[in-house]
């Protein structure tokens, strides 16, 4: 059955000379597996520019109940980037974020909302002027209400430390290791609080935002599963210094 569907592409392996699986999430039905042949002519009309991370794209696919790879029969660029694969700083955090989505999502089913926050989290990357450089927390943060594990809004003043196992912030340390000090609940705190609108607001050296970058990944380890060492931060730790 041919379906259309919009799909933003989390990550590709090759599978032949001139065929790729990609895992693209769709807006129809979550987490898919593709089998992709990649045109080697001009005249081709699948590039293997389309199949580039985060790439937002517009499938027509010929479903298959019983097939765990789907193939396409037609792709297209649905809303291209301006800026994103050209700028050094937003192309590393793309990559950082294409790393965690597929890692993180794995739900074969819809969420519209779900969809709808990482294709408009792009376009604001893409588009943003300057002031990009905490974008990658202020994601990251704001993903977790969606995978079902937000920290908990702190109650217990600024003395409190937060607790990356439970996600709650704590007046004492609990009988594991997984905590942030009080310096850096306060920071998690004013993360918890940006927008893409303010995130350029909240000034942070590199080392704590490196430091805060390598928290937030241990806190999705904590609560995900599927969660395994990402290795694309060292990439952007380079890159904002």
């Amino acid at each position: 059955m041919l379906q259309q569907t919009r799909g933003i592409v989390f990550h590709t392996v090759p599978y032949s000379d001139n065929r790729v699986i990609a895992k693209i999430y769709t807006e129809h039905s979550g987490i898919e597996s593709f089998i992709i042949t990649i045109s080697r002519s001009k005249k081709g009309k699948i590039k293997n520019s389309l199949l580039q991370p985060l790439t937002q794209l517009e499938l027509v696919v010929d479903y298959r109940d019983k097939n765990s790879l789907q193939s396409v029969r037609e792709i297209s660029c649905s809303e291209p980037y301006l800026h994103l694969q050209e700028d050094i700083i937003k192309t590393s955090i793309a990559l950082f974020l294409a790393e965690v989505l597929y890692k993180a999502v794995k739900e074969e089913e819809a969420n519209e909302q779900l969809y709808s926050f990482i294709s408009n989290s792009l376009h604001i990357l893409d588009l943003k002027e300057d002031g990009v450089a905490n974008f990658h927390l202020c994601f990251l943060v704001q993903l977790t209400k969606f995978l079902g594990f937000y920290p908990q809004p702190n109650s217990l003043g600024e003395k409190s430390i937060f607790d990356l196992r439970d996600g709650v912030f704590r007046s004492s340390y609990p009988d594991h290791a997984n905590t942030l000090d009080a310096n850096e609940a306060r920071i998690l705190e004013n993360i918890l609080q940006l927008s893409y609108d303010t995130m350029h607001l909240f000034l942070l050296s590199g080392e704590s935002r490196r430091l805060m970058v390598k928290h937030l990944l241990k806190y999705y380890e904590l609560h995900l599963n599927s969660m395994h060492e990402v290795k694309s931060h060292h990439v952007l730790e380079v890159v904002l210094g």
